[in-house]
């Protein structure tokens, strides 16, 4: 499941990318596109580490009892919880596109919210490679 959150991560942060990308060019209709996938593959991010957390349990790895199981739970749920800010940051950014406040004359809040999703997702791949090397 990792494996395949990872890949998740990465393709929403090319998503993301586009979807700044198109604010540049005052494409709105693909700067909502992008950022409804990108939104939506966050959302497929937390549902894959929720489905990963069951697969720990039914693997008898629990939060109590085994230091390195507690790191896991520990590291992935601080960054679900921080991946739950960005989801939150990204509606509100679409919210944005759909009221036209996002456009090439205004692109604070979607470079912003591009550089908080790029650092997840940065932030992601170097804990998943991190557990994977240090099993």
């Amino acid at each position: 499941v990792f494996w395949f959150t990872s890949a998740v991560i990465l393709l929403s942060s090319f998503t993301m990318h586009t979807a700044l990308q198109s604010a540049r060019k005052d494409s709105i209709r693909n700067i909502r596109l992008f950022l409804s996938v990108t939104l939506g593959l966050g959302t497929i991010f937390l549902a894959g580490q929720y489905y990963s957390w069951i697969q720990l349990v039914d693997q008898d790895i629990y939060f109590v009892g085994n230091p390195s199981g507690s790191f896991l739970y520990v590291l992935t749920g601080l960054h679900a919880v921080h991946l739950v800010s960005g989801v939150v940051f990204l509606s509100v950014v679409l919210i944005g596109s759909l009221k036209y406040k996002i456009h090439s004359r205004n692109l604070v809040p979607i470079e912003m919210c591009a550089t908080y999703w790029h650092f997840l997702g940065g932030l992601w791949i170097y804990l998943f490679v991190f557990l994977n090397l240090y099993q």
